[in-house]
């Protein structure tokens, strides 16, 4: 079965399930209505028909939702250009399937469809948009819909004239893989084609080449730099695959490889790349075979972003210190914010994440102000938090009705003019120095971590998240939490094992515990890992090392 045929097989149980189209917003009504031209399309009969008439009535439902000015709203944002364009963009992947099918008993849900475009065209022509990859989504829907409003194109080029937000290593600034998967790359596509761009069909490839550097060997892409919803979360290269395949076809031998390891498993990634085949039907074809995998040491430094990834065989580590944080003073959205500073696996033996905690003025975790890697390999973070104390105002600064102003000192507010006071300040520097290869023991793929901690006396906890698997050395002090036992752990899943080791003493009284920061406690949250959790705990100043390498 072709690429297409399995796309659809796992794309109609899904659509038959029909869910109520009350409970649907705009972008899943629009989607199923898109997906139902595409099945009758590939696979006409009596299914197909029946499909289409629902989606005749869904289109109706989708055309209700439409603002007075044509646009949709949702997930509060109101009558929102960027929202609709997302919608949009379906529609013109669904006229462009009618057009070519040609298809009499087609004919009122293209007009619905047309009647959809014509209302909301204006609007997105003039309005504007909330984040860096809006502008890409809407140019794409610009250009899909260019012969409803002739202004579409000029549109879609001023947008494109800002510049496409890509660094050097093609990673869009919101650095989000889910982003990059759903928006920026499919619109950036379009437009290359639509407007006769070949620099964007390089940015999407350069963006795929890293993708692909950043996914481990369970096919998870590495999201902990992500400014956007995905950061420290699990996103599988499989939403990468029809970007891939088109590549892959067209004769990149390492795109090659990534499709081939990514084919959509999943009903809502199947749907979108069931679209994409049908309307660029080079997709179906065949991929190339993939070349071998490398039998050498894999290292790239992604150094806009503050990311060391290591591949040595089934030894894998990541090293991350570009957090926003230490440059903005603030957890937010939109903000690199994950506290995650190294993960490390040994094929199927996982530490998920290493996070240090200390006691020192809620501030939270420890965020590299950045990663700096020196010409031999090693690694270096660095960090210096500091609070204050405040003293009393000075003599010509004094109000006789003790009314100051509200000011944030960057930890908290209140009414005490912090600014016009002379302050104390406590510091706390962190350096971590971070080796691999020759030099640490473990051989090949190892790495070895350095701590130093300057500045207030106080205590620290080093958690390590790990995966799945058997964990010995270590004393269980609650539900999924442990200590070392002494200065050497093992984690064993299956065949694959890494050991932990470290010069840091028991502390047998202590139990360690992950700080989240004030910025979030103060609102009941938090961003504390779930699973099994290692702690080392001690005090500052001091310095102590860990390994981990492979058993």
């Amino acid at each position: 079965m072709n690429f297409a045929g399995r796309m659809a097989d796992l794309v109609e149980p899904w659509w038959d399930r029909e869910p109520d189209p009350l409970t649907l917003d705009h972008r899943e009504l629009m989607r199923m209505v898109a997906t139902a031209v595409a099945l009758r399309i590939l696979r006409p009969g009596a299914a197909a028909s029946r499909r289409v008439d629902t989606a005749l009535a869904l289109a109706e439902r989708l055309a209700s939702l439409q603002g007075a000015g044509g646009l949709f709203s949702s997930d509060g944002n109101l009558q929102s250009p960027p929202d609709s364009a997302f919608t949009l963009n379906d529609v013109g992947i669904t006229l462009t399937l009618l057009e070519r099918a040609g298809d009499p008993a087609l004919a009122p849900l293209e007009q619905q469809l047309r009647g959809i475009a014509k209302r909301a065209l204006p609007a997105l022509v003039t309005g504007g948009v909330h984040t860096p990859n809006h502008r890409w989504e809407v140019s794409a829907a610009l250009v899909r819909l260019r012969d409803v409003d002739e202004r579409a194109i000029a549109r879609a080029r001023q947008w494109l004239a800002e510049g496409v937000d890509a660094d050097r290593d093609g990673l869009y600034s919101e650095r989000s893989a889910i982003y990059a998967a759903f928006v920026s790359n499919p619109s950036l596509l379009v437009l290359a084609e639509g407007l006769q761009r070949p620099d964007l069909l390089q940015a999407v490839h350069d963006n795929l080449h890293s993708q692909l550097d950043l996914t481990d060997a369970d096919g998870v892409v590495e999201t902990v730099f992500s400014r956007r919803q995905d950061q420290g979360g699990q996103m599988p290269l499989e939403v990468f695959h029809t970007q891939l395949r088109r590549f892959a076809v067209r004769g990149c031998a390492t795109c090659a490889a990534g499709a081939a390891r990514s084919e959509p498993r999943t009903e809502g990634v199947a749907a979108i790349a069931l679209l994409e085949v049908l309307t660029e039907p080079e997709l179906d074809a065949p991929l190339p075979a993939p070349p071998a995998p490398p039998s050498v040491e894999q290292v790239r430094h992604f150094a806009d972003v503050g990311l060391l990834v290591a591949q040595h065989g089934q030894v894998r580590s990541v090293v991350y210190g570009g957090s926003d944080v230490p440059h903005v003073g603030h957890i937010g959205s939109g903000l690199a914010g994950d506290p995650t500073f190294l993960r490390f696996r040994s094929g199927a033996a996982v530490v998920r994440s290493l996070r240090l905690s200390r006691v020192f003025f809620g501030l939270g975790p420890f965020r590299a102000e950045a990663l700096q890697v020196a010409d031999d390999g090693i690694a270096h973070l660095h960090e210096r938090v500091a609070a204050g104390y405040y003293q009393p105002m000075a003599d010509g600064r004094r109000r006789a009705d003790g009314r100051y102003r509200l000011v944030s000192d960057g930890r908290f507010s209140a009414s005490m003019a912090f600014d016009e006071r002379a302050r104390d300040e406590v510091e706390l520097v962190t350096d971590v120095v971070v080796r691999r290869g020759s030099g640490v023991r473990g051989g090949p793929g190892a790495v070895e971590l350095q701590v130093t901690t300057s500045g207030a006396a106080t205590r620290w906890s080093l958690e390590l998240a790990l995966g799945d698997g058997a964990l010995t050395g270590v004393e269980q002090v609650a539900t999924d939490v442990y200590r070392m036992a002494g200065h050497a752990a093992e984690l064993r899943n299956g065949d694959d094992a890494l050991v932990i080791e470290t010069s840091v003493d028991p502390e047998p009284d202590v139990v360690g515990t992950y700080e989240p920061g004030e910025a979030f406690t103060f609102l009941g949250g938090t961003d504390a890992l779930d699973g099994p959790r290692l702690y080392l705990t001690g005090t500052t100043p001091g310095a102590w090392t860990l390994t981990l390498r492979p058993a």
